[in-house]
């Protein structure tokens, strides 16, 4: 989809990668992950009383894992580091693998998505939007909701993206990543990294603590945390221009910042715009953006997604449904 606006001059500087503040993020989600484990660890050597804490920690771990996702994404867009080799490594085997996740089967349809954003061709957009029973679990909160919604929502957050991981594959739309070997080689390295893995856990006798505080967060939590961000980023609006398909969630608050927009992927309209803008850059591109009166008028900002003055749960309930116009198109594919 072609940029609806005029670059600003120096866009340049804007582009400009700092590696070190791609590695001081990947470290700190590092650093809390530990922190938590740590701790859910030790809640299973007290008292079962400690036991209450485990949603608490699964809503920190689920957040970092979601923060590692974003950083993959970062990678899958090259703005981890300059050189190939690092930033490949960077976002498959450190950001990507630990959750399970290739960057590789990512970048194709992620590439896609942003050539044919919200499009037929879109392949995430058509795989939210094809099937109806699907379609209509992409809008919230519905008016009619009832106290039993949020638990079938979550049910079917957990689903959704348990088949949209097997469902990931090559999409010919998009243009292949020019990695050459070292592709294939660092997903040689993530994947030794499993077997590595799967040997400590049974070497120290970890399973129950990887199942309870590694893969539990994974599956309950972040599911339904990446849901939240998707709706966030493409629903609720009209979709009849580039404008009405994305926009920016600029949080107020810290609590929905380390949830759902970690590091700044709340920022999508503005990603969408200009992709080789890393996640560092985003806030202070889209400040220098609202100087241009094209994207002032027009650009959606939201400033939370449940709280804030104007969140996106507010478009959700006052605008209603988002009605792609080509919805009806694909539901006959």
């Amino acid at each position: 989809m072609n940029n609806p606006i005029k670059a600003p001059e120096n866009l340049h500087e804007f582009q400009a990668l700092q590696p070190w503040r791609f590695t001081l993020a990947l470290i700190r989600d590092y650093v809390v992950l530990a922190a938590a484990l740590a701790a859910g660890a030790w809640t299973l050597a007290g008292s079962p009383w400690l036991w209450l804490s485990w949603p608490v920690l699964w809503l920190v771990i689920a957040s970092r894992q979601h923060a590692l996702l974003v950083l993959m994404h970062d990678a899958t867009h090259s703005l981890a580091y300059r050189q190939t080799w690092a930033n490949e490594l960077a976002g498959e085997v450190f950001c990507g693998g630990p959750v399970f996740y290739s960057m590789q089967s990512y970048r194709r349809n992620h590439l896609a998505h942003h050539k044919y954003m919200n499009e037929v061709e879109d392949p995430d957009w058509v795989r939210k939007l094809k099937a109806p029973d699907e379609r209509l679990w992409w809008d919230f909160p519905r008016k009619d909701s009832s106290i039993l919604y949020w638990p079938r929502f979550w049910l079917r957050s957990v689903v959704y993206q348990v088949k949209a991981y097997f469902e990931i594959k090559d999409n010919g739309a998009a243009p292949k990543a020019k990695t050459g070997g070292v592709a294939k080689r660092v997903t040689q390295v993530r994947l030794a990294s499993y077997v590595l893995l799967v040997v400590a856990l049974t070497y120290f006798g970890l399973w129950v603590e990887f199942l309870l505080f590694w893969m539990a967060p994974a599956l309950l939590v972040l599911t339904f945390m990446a849901r939240i961000r998707s709706i966030a980023e493409h629903f609720a609006l009209e979709h009849t221009s580039f404008f009405e398909g994305v926009r920016n969630v600029k949080y107020r608050h810290a609590f929905e910042h380390a949830l759902w927009t970690p590091h700044n992927v709340g920022m999508h309209l503005v990603h969408h715009l200009y992709a080789g803008v890393p996640f560092y850059r985003l806030n202070a591109l889209h400040e220098t953006l609202m100087n241009d009166p094209d994207y002032k008028a027009q650009a959606r900002t939201n400033d939370g997604i449940f709280l804030g003055r104007n969140p996106v749960a507010k478009d959700m309930a006052e605008r209603g449904p988002s009605t792609p116009l080509w919805r009806d198109e694909v539901a006959a594919t």
